[in-house]
C-alpha cells in the first residue's frame, strides 16, 4: 500500500505542470458520467410511456435526445482522451529524462557493477509502465464513481430493498480484488526481472557481433537467448493466468447482481408494483454500479504492474553519487598544473589493496610515465586523478590544492584522456572528434585531424568528416578509431594529458607519425603516460615502475637502466 501511495505521489507530482488539460479532461469525463445517468431515463420513458400511448411524436423526440446525448458523449470522450494522452506522454517523457539525468550523475563505480541491459529496461519499459497511471482509463474511474453515487442514491430513494440486495455483491468484489492483488503484483515482478535479462543479453550480444562470428557461437548465443525467453514466457503465462482468472471472477459476481435485479424486478412487475421500463432502467443502472468495480479490477492490474516497475525505478533513484562537489568548489587554474600524489591508498574490494603508499609529483609541463605489469595499478592512478574513483587515504593535489576542492566539471575539462579502449558514438567522424566541444570551426576540426594523422584518410572518404562510423565505430579499423580519439584530445587542448596506451592499436608506421604529434602536444602540457612499449616513453622526464600497487623504482630511462632492476628486466624483455 505504501509503495502504491509513493508511486502515485511520485507520478502525479511530475504531472502537475500539465494540470490544466488534465482538469479539463476530468470535467469532460464528469459530463460523460452525467449523460450516462440520463440515457436509461430515456429508455424508461420510451418503454413505459411512449410505447403504451403509441405516441410517435414523443418517440421521435426521445430518440433525437438519445442520439444527441450519445453524440455529445462521444465528442467529450474524444477530447478527454486527446488531452489526457498528451499530458500522459509529456509526463512520461519528463520522468524518463529525469531518471536518465540521475543515471548519468552516478559514479563510474555504479556502471562497473550494473548490467547495461537492466538499466535500459528500467529507463524504457519500467518508465512506460507508469504511463498507465495517467490514462483515460484511470481518470474515467472518477466519472464512474460519480455515476455510481448518483445511481446508488437514486435507487436508494426509489427502492431501498433493491439497493440493499445489490450491495451484497460489493464486499464480494472487494475481497476478490484483494485476493488477486498481491499475487498479480508478485507475478509481474518476476516478469520484469526476466525481461531485464532478455534486454541485457540483447544489448551484450549485439555489440560483440565480430566476436560471435569469429568464434562461431551463433547457436550457443541463440540457445542462451531461447532459455531466457522460455523463462520469460513461463512467468508471463503465470501472470496472465492470474489476470485471466481475475476478470471472470469479477464477471461472475456481476452476473449475480443481474440475477438479483431481474429476480426482484420480475417479481415486482408480476405483483404490479413496478413497470418493465423501471426494471430495464435498473438493469442499465446496475451496469453503471458495476462499472467502477470492473474498471477498478483492470486498474488494479495496471497498478500492480506499475508498482513493480516503480520499485525498480526507486532502486535506481535511491542510488546516489558518492563523488560530489564541495559547497565551495574552485575552478582549476590553467596557468600552472603541478600534480602531486601524497601517500595515496586505494582498494576496489575490502582488504584487497590496489594502490599502497603512492607518492610522486609531476611538475607543470613535464611528462611522467607509468610502467609495470598488468594489474599493477597504473590505470587506477589515472582514474583517481580524474575522480572517477576517490582515494581511500592520502591526497591528490593540483597546484597544491586537493582535487576534491575543485568542481568535478572543471577538473575533468582540464584533463584530456586517450585510453586503449576507444569510446566512439554512433554518428559521423565530425560528431566524434567534436564530442563535448562547442562551436568548433572547420579550421580547428581540420587541424585536430591533421595533428592526429587521420586527415588524409578522412579526405579520401566520399562524405569526408560527415562519414558515419557505425555503432561503436564498427566501420573503422582499430588504428583509425584510436586516431579519432587522439584528434578529439587535440581539439580539447586540455592542459593536463593522460595517455593510457594511446598508441597501442596503431601499426609501426602510424605510431611514428602519431608519436611525433604527441611529442608536440605533450611539450606544453603536464602529462601522465602509460605504455607497455618502452620505446614510446624513453624521453619522459620521470618514469615510475609499479609492482603490486607500489612504486618500486623511479627515475629517467637511463637512470633506471643503470639500476639493473625491474625496469631493466622489462626493457631487456622487449629489446633483447
Amino acid at each position: 500500500m505504501k509503495t502504491t501511495k509513493n508511486m502515485i505521489n511520485y507520478t502525479y507530482k511530475r504531472a502537475r505542470k500539465y494540470s490544466f488539460p488534465i482538469v479539463i479532461a476530468i470535467g469532460l469525463l464528469l459530463f460523460v458520467a452525467l449523460i450516462q445517468f440520463q440515457i436509461p431515463q430515456i429508455t424508461q420513458t420510451i418503454i413505459d410511456k411512449v410505447i403504451p400511448n403509441k405516441d410517435f411524436s414523443a418517440l421521435v423526440t426521445q430518440l433525437i435526445m438519445l442520439g444527441g446525448f450519445t453524440l455529445l458523449m462521444s465528442v467529450a470522450d474524444y477530447f478527454s482522451t486527446i488531452l489526457i494522452s498528451r499530458a500522459s506522454q509529456k509526463t512520461v517523457g519528463d520522468l524518463r529524462n529525469e531518471l536518465y539525468q540521475h543515471v548519468l550523475s552516478l559514479d563510474f563505480e555504479f556502471f562497473e557493477d550494473q548490467k547495461t541491459g537492466d538499466i535500459m529496461d528500467r529507463l524504457n519499459s519500467d518508465i512506460g509502465a507508469l504511463q498507465g497511471l495517467i490514462s483515460t482509463s484511470t481518470f474515467s474511474i472518477l466519472g464512474n464513481i460519480i455515476t455510481f453515487v448518483w445511481v446508488f442514491v437514486f435507487i436508494l430513494i426509489n427502492d431501498w430493498r433493491l439497493i440493499l440486495l445489490i450491495s451484497v455483491t460489493f464486499p464480494l468484489l472487494y475481497l476478490t480484488n484483494r485476493f488477486f492483488n498481491r499475487r498479480i503484483k508478485g507475478a509481474f515482478r518476476k516478469v520484469r526481472q526476466s525481461s531485464s535479462k532478455i534486454t541485457h543479453h540483447l544489448q551484450t550480444t549485439l555489440t560483440i557481433i565480430p566476436l560471435i562470428k569469429n568464434f562461431v557461437t551463433e547457436d550457443f548465443e541463440a540457445k542462451r537467448f531461447r532459455t531466457f525467453t522460455l523463462e520469460n514466457d513461463a512467468l508471463q503465462e503465470k501472470a496472465t493466468e492470474l489476470q485471466a482468472l481475475h476478470s471472470p471472477s469479477i464477471s461472475l459476481i456481476d452476473t449475480l447482481g443481474k440475477i438479483i435485479v431481474l429476480g426482484y424486478g420480475a417479481t415486482m412487475v408480476m405483483n404490479g408494483s413496478m413497470t418493465v421500463g423501471i426494471v430495464v432502467t435498473y438493469l442499465s443502472y446496475l451496469n453503471l454500479l458495476q462499472r467502477p468495480m470492473k474498471t477498478f479490477s483492470s486498474m488494479v492490474n495496471r497498478f500492480q504492474q506499475a508498482s513493480v516497475s516503480f520499485e525498480r525505478i526507486q532502486e535506481l533513484l535511491q542510488v546516489n553519487p558518492k563523488i560530489l562537489n564541495n559547497d565551495k568548489a574552485y575552478e582549476v587554474s590553467s596557468e600552472k598544473n603541478d600534480i602531486a600524489f601524497n601517500d595515496v591508498f586505494f582498494q576496489y574490494e575490502e582488504a584487497q589493496p590496489v594502490l599502497s603508499d603512492i607518492s610522486f609529483t609531476i611538475p607543470s609541463g613535464k611528462v611522467t610515465a607509468l610502467v609495470g605489469s598488468s594489474g599493477s595499478g597504473k590505470t587506477t592512478i589515472t582514474k583517481l586523478l580524474t575522480r572517477l574513483y576517490e582515494a581511500d587515504f592520502g591526497q591528490i593535489l593540483i597546484n597544491d590544492t586537493n582535487i576534491k576542492d575543485y568542481s568535478i566539471g572543471s577538473l575533468r575539462s582540464h584533463i584530456g584522456v586517450v585510453s586503449q579502449d576507444v569510446d566512439l558514438i554512433d554518428g559521423t567522424i565530425r560528431d566524434n572528434i567534436t564530442y563535448g566541444a562547442i562551436d568548433v570551426s572547420d579550421a580547428a576540426l581540420t587541424q585536430a585531424a591533421q595533428s592526429a594523422n587521420i586527415l588524409t584518410f578522412i579526405k579520401g572518404l566520399p562524405h569526408g568528416f560527415d562519414t558515419q562510423v557505425g555503432e561503436r565505430g564498427m566501420k573503422l579499423s582499430g588504428g583509425q578509431k584510436q586516431r579519432i580519439a587522439l584528434a578529439r584530445v587535440f581539439l580539447k587542448n586540455a592542459p593536463i594529458l593522460i595517455l593510457d596506451e594511446a598508441t597501442a592499436s596503431l601499426d609501426n608506421e602510424s605510431e611514428r607519425y602519431i608519436q611525433a604529434s604527441l611529442d608536440t602536444l605533450i611539450a606544453t602540457k603536464t602529462s601522465l603516460v602509460i605504455a607497455h612499449r618502452l620505446s614510446t616513453i624513453q624521453n619522459a622526464d620521470t618514469i615510475l615502475v609499479l609492482e603490486n600497487g607500489r612504486i618500486v623504482e623511479q627515475g629517467t630511462h637511463l637512470e633506471l637502466l643503470e639500476l639493473s632492476q625491474r625496469y631493466s628486466e622489462i626493457y631487456n624483455a622487449q629489446f633483447k
